[in-house]
């Protein structure tokens, strides 16, 4: 509102700058004119200057008029272009809120995505830990198994073959 003001006050004074300009230059113009009439004359003191014509009255009217129109038309340039420059500030501010809530909009659909991505990675974290363990169950089970075949078969041939178990196996067949 502050930038309105500032531009019809610079306008208000250069339309009333031009005419004042104007009358003032005719004026010190006419009082030199009348000064200089004067003394050729050779009259001194203060003359009488008559009232204006009529004419001359229509005329500053006139001109007056002319003045004020142009007055008028500055001023209404002046209104629609801050009207002008307001609508489109309020439609650039629009377009920035616009693309800022397209921008969180993009960044919570990724957050919602990397979200996602951590429970199912959290799940095959899980899955593979669950695995492991299993596997390792396995492990043991079957190295304790193995262990316990070998401790077996280090007990058999612990006599020097002689009740190993190839004898007993050679005995038995022949029994049969």
């Amino acid at each position: 509102m502050a930038a309105i003001l500032i531009k019809v006050g610079a306008l208000l004074i250069k339309t009333l700058a031009k005419p004042l300009s104007t009358r003032f230059q005719a004026y010190w113009l006419h009082q030199a004119e009348i000064l200089i009439t004067r003394r050729a004359e050779g009259r001194t003191g203060r003359a009488f200057i008559a009232d204006m014509s009529e004419e001359k009255s229509l005329e500053l009217a006139a001109k007056l008029a002319s003045e004020g129109f142009v007055f008028f038309v500055g001023i209404v340039v002046v209104m629609f272009e801050y009207q002008r420059q307001a609508s489109k500030d309020a439609a650039k501010k629009r377009a920035e809120h616009a693309e800022r809530q397209a921008m969180l909009e993009t960044a919570r659909r990724e957050r919602e995505r990397l979200a996602q991505e951590n429970r199912d990675q959290q799940d095959l974290i899980h899955r593979l830990l669950h695995r492991v363990d299993q596997l390792d169950v396995r492990l043991r089970s079957m190295t304790e198994e193995a262990a316990a075949a070998q401790a077996q078969k280090r007990s058999a041939s612990m006599f020097g073959g002689f009740f190993g178990h190839k004898p007993v196996l050679a005995a038995q067949q022949a029994g049969r």
